[in-house]
C-alpha cells in the first residue's frame, strides 16, 4: 500500500474516532476492495494502531502509537504539502535543518526527531533530549521582513507552542520571555532561532525555529527537577506527540505562512503575547556580557521587546538572559 493512500486510510479512522466507520465506506473512498481494507487494518495494527472493529459496526480507531514518523505525523496533517522530515535519533534538528538549507530546502521544511544527541538552548547551554518522551522538532522560514520584526520570531513561536499545547492537553502554559514556555513556573519548552545569511547578498536568507518540548517525562535529573517540568508530571491528558507535533506545526503555518505575521506584525498578536507572558508585572534580573542589573518588567513593545523599570529608569531590553522572581527557581537577594 502506498504511502498517500496509508495516509488517507489514517485520516478517516481519525476523522471517525468518536464512532466507528464501515468497511464499505473506507473501501468507497480509498477506491478499494474492503478485503484490502481489512488487509491493511491488519497491518496497522501490527504496527500499534488499536483498532477495534464488530460485524455490522466496522472499524474505530481508539488509539494511535506514540511515535514521531513521518507517516504518523503526515496523517495529522492530510493538507499540507510543504516537506517533513522524521528521524530517530540526530544531533540537533536545527542542525540537520541547516544542512538541508544548504541543500536547498524549501520554506516551511519540518525536521523532527525523537532523541537528539547534541540539543542546545541559548547561550550555548544543552537541552536534554532523551528517546520516546519529547517533541525536538526545527520549521525554516524565509523571513521576507524587516530586520526589526526578526525580533518577534521566537516570541511568535512560543505563542504557537502555547496555543499547541492548550489545544492538546487542555493546560494554558505562560512565557518567560524571551524563549521558555512555562507550566507552573517550571520549564516545559525551550526554543532556539538561528538566523542564515545569504553571502552573497549580505541578508537575513533563512530562520530555523528549534523547538524543544518535554512531553512525557515521570521525572529529571536532580539539577533540573526544580526548573523542568513535562506535559505528564503537569497533569495534561490525551498525550500523542504525533497528533502535538502536527497541531503544533499546524499552528506555526498559521502564523509565518498564512497570516504572515512577520509582515503583518497584527495587534493582535502582540496583545496575546502579553497575556501569555509570565514576566511581566514581576522583579526581573537582566543579565548581559557587562552588567546584572534588577528591574521590573512592565510592558512588551511593538516589536517584542522587553519594557523594564530600572532604578535609573525605563528602558527596553531586546537581549540578554533575564530570570523572572519565582520562576525557574529564580529568587533574587
Amino acid at each position: 500500500m502506498s504511502a498517500s493512500l496509508k495516509s488517507r486510510l489514517l485520516e478517516l479512522l481519525l476523522a471517525h474516532q468518536d464512532a466507528p466507520v464501515s468497511g464499505q465506506l473506507l473501501s468507497s473512498q480509498l477506491g478499494v476492495t474492503r478485503a484490502a481494507v481489512w488487509k491493511e487494518i491488519q497491518q496497522l495494527r501490527q504496527e500499534g494502531f488499536v483498532i477495534s472493529s464488530a460485524t455490522n459496526r466496522g472499524y474505530q480507531l481508539t488509539q494511535a502509537p506514540d511515535l514521531l514518523t513521518r507517516e504518523l505525523i503526515s496523517a495529522f496533517l492530510p493538507e499540507r504539502t510543504a516537506p517533513l522530515v522524521a528521524l530517530e535519533e540526530v544531533d540537533s534538528t536545527n542542525t540537520e535543518a541547516q544542512r538541508l538549507i544548504l541543500e536547498g530546502a524549501e520554506d516551511g521544511l519540518v525536521v523532527v526527531a525523537d532523541h537528539q544527541t547534541k540539543g542546545a538552548g541559548r547561550m550555548g547551554r544543552p537541552f536534554l533530549s532523551p528517546a520516546g518522551v519529547g517533541i525536538y522538532l526545527s520549521m525554516v522560514v524565509e523571513p521576507h521582513c524587516t530586520l526589526e520584526a526578526l525580533n518577534l520570531l521566537t516570541s511568535y513561536a512560543g505563542l504557537a507552542v502555547c496555543l499547541a499545547i492548550e489545544e492538546h492537553t487542555g493546560l494554558r502554559p505562560a512565557i518567560k520571555w524571551p524563549n521558555d514556555v512555562i507550566l507552573e513556573e517550571k520549564k516545559v519548552c525551550g526554543i532556539l532561532t538561528k538566523l542564515v545569511s545569504d553571502g552573497e547578498n549580505n541578508r537575513i536568507s533563512h530562520a530555523i525555529i528549534g523547538i524543544g518540548i518535554n512531553v512525557g517525562q515521570e521525572e529529571f535529573p536532580p539539577e533540573l527537577r526544580d526548573k523542568a517540568i513535562s506535559l505528564r508530571q503537569a497533569g495534561g491528558e490525551g498525550f500523542c506527540r504525533p497528533r502535538l507535533a502536527a497541531t503544533l506545526i499546524q499552528v506555526l503555518d498559521r502564523i509565518f505562512f498564512e497570516e504572515k505575521w512577520l509582515q503583518t506584525t497584527p495587534p493582535e498578536a502582540l496583545e496575546q503575547l502579553k497575556e501569555r507572558s509570565c514576566t511581566l508585572g514581576r522583579e526581573v534580573l537582566v543579565i548581559t556580557p557587562r552588567e546584572e542589573r534588577r528591574g521590573k518588567a512592565v510592558d512588551l513593545d511593538c516589536w517584542g521587546g522587553l519594557v523594564v523599570d530600572f532604578p535609573q529608569g525605563r528602558e527596553t531590553v531586546t537581549f540578554g538572559e533575564v530570570s523572572v522572581r519565582g520562576v525557574l527557581g529564580y529568587l533574587p537577594q
